[in-house]
Formats: C-alpha cells, sequence, structure tokens
C-alpha cells in the first residue's frame, strides 16, 4: 500500500482539536502519517521597524510552539503510534495556504475544523474551509464541532451522498477509494428535497404527488444501478424532506464519514461544490469528505 500523508491545519481552540481529532482517527485507521500544520501571518503589519519586528518574529515562533505542542499531545491522545511532523508556513489566508503546503508536500488529505460559529456536532464552513473548498489540490475533510470529545475507536462506515450525474462514476470511485483505504462498510445516500406546493388544490396536489413518485422511483432505479456496480455491498438508502436538513434528519449517523462530491457545472477542475452539496456539508452529523474534480490521489490507492 502506497504512503498517505494526511495534513492538518492546527488552531489555538476546539476547532483545531477536531481537526486533529479527525486526522488521527483516519490516519491511525488507514496506514497513514499526520503531518500537523500551522499557517501564520505572512508579515508585521506594523511599520517595519527591525526592532519590533523582531519582538514580532519571537511571538509568532511562541505561538507557533504553543499551538503546534498542544496538536501534538491531542494526536498522541487519539493516535499514539500514528508517526507524524510538524511544519510551521506563513500566508495571508489560512486555507490558501494550506492548500499550498498540502502540494508542495505531496499529501493526499487536508483536515480542518469547522468555523467559531458552529453548532455543535455540526460544521460551519468558515474562511479557512470556504479557501479549500474552492482551490485545494486534494481532497478536504471537515470535522463537526465537539468531534475531538467522542472521537470512535474506529470508524465504521462510508456514506457517499450519490446523485445521478455526469461526474457519478467519478465519485463512486472517490468514494470506493475512502472505503477501502478505511476499510469499512459502505452507504450511498441521496437526498430527495421535496419542492413547495404550487397549487392548493386537490387535483393538483395529486399532479405533484405523481411526479414527486416519479422521481422518488428514478432515484431509486439510480441507487440500485450504482450499487450494482461496486465490488462490495453497500446499504442503499433515500431520504426526503422540505429541504436538506430535515432530510438528513432522516437517517441515522453512526461512526461514519460522509463523502460528498464537488459540482458537475462551471471551470474548475478543483472543489467547487454546488448548494445542495454545501447544505449537506452543513447539515451532516459526522465528518465530510469532499473529493475535488482533477484531484490528486496519490497515496490513496
Amino acid at each position: 500500500m502506497s504512503g498517505l500523508t494526511v495534513l492538518v491545519g492546527c488552531m489555538p481552540d476546539e476547532r483545531g482539536d477536531d481537526a486533529v481529532a479527525l486526522a488521527g482517527a483516519v490516519a491511525r485507521q488507514a496506514g497513514a502519517e499526520v503531518t500537523l500544520a500551522y499557517v501564520q501571518p505572512d508579515s508585521w503589519p506594523g511599520t517595519g521597524v527591525g526592532a519590533v519586528d523582531a519582538e514580532w518574529e519571537a511571538y509568532l515562533r511562541a505561538e507557533a510552539d504553543a499551538v503546534l505542542g498542544g496538536a501534538e499531545r491531542r494526536l498522541r491522545t487519539v493516535a499514539p503510534d500514528v508517526r507524524y511532523d510538524r511544519v510551521v508556513t506563513a500566508h495571508r489566508g489560512s486555507g490558501r495556504g494550506l492548500g499550498e503546503l498540502a502540494e508542495r508536500r505531496g499529501a493526499g488529505l487536508v483536515v480542518v475544523g469547522s468555523a467559531p460559529h458552529g453548532r455543535p456536532g455540526r460544521i460551519a464552513v468558515g474562511s479557512t474551509a470556504d479557501q479549500l473548498l474552492h482551490g485545494s489540490p486534494v481532497p478536504v475533510a471537515l470535522a463537526p464541532w465537539g468531534y475531538a470529545a467522542a472521537v470512535p475507536e474506529r470508524i465504521t462506515r462510508t456514506t457517499l451522498a450519490f446523485h445521478r450525474s455526469t461526474r457519478s462514476a467519478a465519485t463512486l470511485s472517490c468514494g470506493m477509494l475512502l472505503r477501502d483505504r478505511l476499510d469499512t462498510d459502505m452507504r450511498l445516500l441521496t437526498v430527495l428535497v421535496r419542492p413547495p406546493r404550487m397549487y392548493s388544490g386537490l387535483q393538483h396536489r395529486g399532479v405533484e404527488e405523481q411526479m414527486l413518485q416519479v422521481a422518488r422511483d428514478q432515484m431509486a432505479a439510480d441507487l440500485a444501478e450504482a450499487e450494482a456496480g461496486l465490488r462490495v455491498d453497500a446499504v442503499c438508502e433515500l431520504v426526503e424532506g422540505d429541504d436538506v436538513a430535515a432530510a438528513l434528519s432522516d437517517t441515522d449517523w453512526g461512526d461514519e464519514v460522509l463523502v460528498c462530491s464537488a459540482t458537475d457545472a462551471g471551470p474548475l477542475t478543483r472543489v467547487f461544490i454546488g448548494d445542495v452539496s454545501l447544505k449537506i456539508v452543513r447539515s451532516a452529523q459526522v465528518p465530510v469528505v469532499v473529493f475535488p474534480r482533477g484531484a490528486r490521489l496519490d497515496g490513496w490507492r
């Protein structure tokens, strides 16, 4: 099995703990190494006086040592046998800095935590995650708020948020890469968002229900076809609701990760998730891994 490096963005707060905990859980199960990364400002925001610059540089070094020291302790708690190193880089944008660092160091996955305003057990996409989701050269994993407090002993299932599209084959392939690396069960999950009712009459309601049933039948058939093409048995599940959050609340979540695909549309070849995928990320109750189009997948096979 080829080498896989998990690059984790370290922060001096709970979101940093969550990211390190997820990176450790993935690395110990996937036989990967971890790089603890801290992105600091790339310049002194003042006048550039020599003595002040030296003081600022000393402060940055001390802060980096403190953040990475805390990350090391968290990683040893979650995955004591995983090999790791640590690196400090400078960039104006933490997400862009992590993406460039992943490129330079040949990492196969970048892990970050939820934004500070996130709800417990959910993912809030902040500036760091947003920059990664619009420009990472490798898959991006997002840890829910509070993940470090309840890290599972083992990730037991990989759930793929599936919808039929021009990227279906690539999406299934990426989901299987993660499933194989983690050696988990597999689930294909399709979300059906019910459209708002356009009319109030019973006749119109009947027509709308018929159209909705056609959509259900087609999605169920798409799931069955996708499952038939896999090398492993998979559970297929179709959930629906008036919005994505309501639909996902009707499914059971366990010790798993959710794979979400990049969008079909647009010229971007890296991560650029569409509206539905972003809503899935925000509504999920488990870590989410997003595979970009054209991602470098070194180490996953």
